[in-house]
């Protein structure tokens, strides 16, 4: 057979089975029943604090699409930065640094005066301590706008995520309580 008749035929066929399991685009506009952009609409990023915190809310405010006059959800965030030494010489001297972002995200519900999602999301970028200052300091502000971006567009995923699931699924999940480590196995297994 014709090798572009074969691929024709397996275009429409691959096109065809993401149509019947149920695909759509998650960023779809007002014409489709799984409008998720319109909902996005509807979020104002409230301030979070800190210089980090500050970079994190432009680059959602670049994500996302400009908010109504008065947004019906008020997007919370909170976060934490955390740096650890992960390479250590014999003299205790780090070379390496691993620096953790961690957002703790609200979207707070106007109309029923309720929060109606939590997420927490962390990520983690490494940088290398050298002996210039300034090439370390430029590594650390690289790795800090590559959790920023990390942040923003996993946040941003999540949210359209949310917002396209149907509006009786749309509450907060009961907590789960992380499961329990019995001391003796904690014991063994951290030699504490």
């Amino acid at each position: 057979m014709n090798r572009g008749l074969i691929t024709g035929l397996l275009i429409c066929w691959f096109t065809g089975s993401l149509t019947a399991c149920g695909f759509h685009p998650m960023y779809s506009t007002q014409g489709s029943p799984h409008a998720t952009l319109p909902q996005l609409t509807n979020v104002r990023i409230t301030l979070i604090k800190d210089e980090s915190g500050q970079a994190l809310r432009n680059a959602l405010l670049d994500r996302m699409p400009t908010p109504v006059a008065a947004p019906r959800y008020a997007l919370n965030i909170g976060l934490t930065e955390a740096q650890i030494g992960i390479a250590i010489t014999s003299s205790a001297t780090i070379t390496r640094q691993q620096l953790r972002d961690t957002l703790h995200a609200e979207l707070f519900d106007t109309a029923q005066q309720q929060v109606v999602w939590k997420q927490d999301i962390s990520t983690t970028s490494g940088y290398n301590i050298l002996d210039s200052q300034f090439s370390t300091l430029i590594g650390q502000q690289d790795a800090q706008q590559r959790n920023i971006d990390d942040l923003s567009r996993r946040l941003v995923d999540m949210l359209a995520l949310f917002f396209d699931r149907p509006a009786d699924e749309q509450k907060l999940p009961t907590p789960v309580a992380p499961p329990k480590v019995p001391p003796s196995l904690s014991s063994e297994i951290f030699g504490k």
